[in-house]
């Protein structure tokens, strides 16, 4: 029986990849599995025995963890991201994935690896160069990108048994973003009450990104974990870019609320690239995923949960108004 190993499972990708093992999703279902997940946290749906103690930054925890169960496919979600510090984007994303990948060459057998990388490693890309592909080079302008960069050297550097690739994950968005992402940010502040318009402190809302729903993440690192081939990068996103400005209006006009929007220099100084779209023809032509989930669906259904939680944390219980849980579509 397969042994499937999940690191950062209380994290937003974490999350939808454990979901996603746990499903009987034909993706996981292909394999009979054992799902471990491994972290300081255990998630909530995670039973205690298939949950691993072990923190990524001590060696010897994490050996005697890895040891107990010999994973066959291991997915490193386990990282941090803005507005972490510099000394601890370096720690958990660069130190915490090579002492992952230490303590797995040390069990000595074939195990394939999937590490999740982003967009950031590339840095600003020219408007010649979207879509951008795999060989695109880049150059990671703040200490999250060159972090994940370094992670991904360290990945691409391993040899047999160890079978590892990187996906590079664009920007994922859906149910339980965080708010440190700006529309996680957005949809927590129009979810709260109060009077009207709700002032929204924004940053540049010209920005473009790739887009992608985290629920087709998790289906394109199962994938890749199945079909990928060994010692490769892999673009994850859509193909086509979409305003920040643009979600915030489909945000606004699910929740129903006047919106007044204000600058916050603090925001414009982590700006990012102008545009960022990703080529995903070697994903689809080498594994067969492809996203499936629509933008306006992804920000309907991240509505939807921020929602919920809100009603839930103003009433002390679960949501019990059927009214909360109607279809919401852009």
């Amino acid at each position: 029986m397969a042994v499937w190993l999940v690191t950062g499972a209380t994290g937003f990708v974490g999350r939808h990849v454990w979901n996603a093992l746990g499903s009987g999703d034909p993706e996981s279902s292909r394999l009979p599995a054992d799902v471990y997940a491994l972290g300081r946290h255990q998630p909530p749906d995670c039973p205690g025995d298939r949950f691993l103690p072990a923190d990524l930054n001590d060696v010897v925890s994490l050996g005697q963890a890895v040891r107990r169960i010999e994973p066959d496919f291991v997915i490193h979600t386990a990282g941090r991201t803005p507005p972490a510090s510099d000394e601890e984007l370096y720690r958990a994303n660069f130190w915490f994935t090579t002492h992952l990948l230490n303590a797995l060459r040390c069990l000595g057998k074939p195990m394939r690896v999937v590490l999740t990388g982003s967009a950031a490693e590339l840095g600003p890309v020219p408007a010649a160069k979207l879509p951008v592909g795999e060989d695109y080079n880049g150059y990671p302008f703040d200490a999250y990108g060159r972090s994940k960069r370094l992670a991904t050297a360290a990945g691409l550097g391993e040899r047999p048994p160890l079978e590892v690739m990187v996906a590079r994950i664009f920007n994922p968005i859906g149910p339980g973003l965080p708010t440190t992402q700006a529309f996680g940010r957005f949809a927590e502040r129009l979810a709260e009450p109060g009077g009207e318009p709700v002032v929204l402190d924004v940053g540049d809302l010209d920005a473009r990104r790739d887009f992608l729903d985290v629920r087709d993440v998790a289906q394109a690192l199962l994938a890749l974990v199945l079909r990928g081939r060994p010692a490769r990068v892999y673009h994850i996103g859509t193909g086509r870019s979409h305003r920040v400005g643009e979600g915030l209006d489909v945000l606004v006009g699910l929740s129903g609320r006047s919106v007044q929007t204000r600058i916050d220099p603090r925001l414009l100084d982590r700006r990012g690239p102008s545009d960022s779209t990703a080529a995903i023809g070697r994903v689809v032509a080498e594994t067969g995923w492809e996203p499936r989930i629509s933008w306006e669906q992804s920000l309907a259904d991240l509505w939807r949960d921020v929602r919920e939680a809100q009603a839930a944390r103003l009433w002390q219980g679960p949501v019990a108004d059927p009214a909360w849980r109607l279809p919401l579509t852009a």
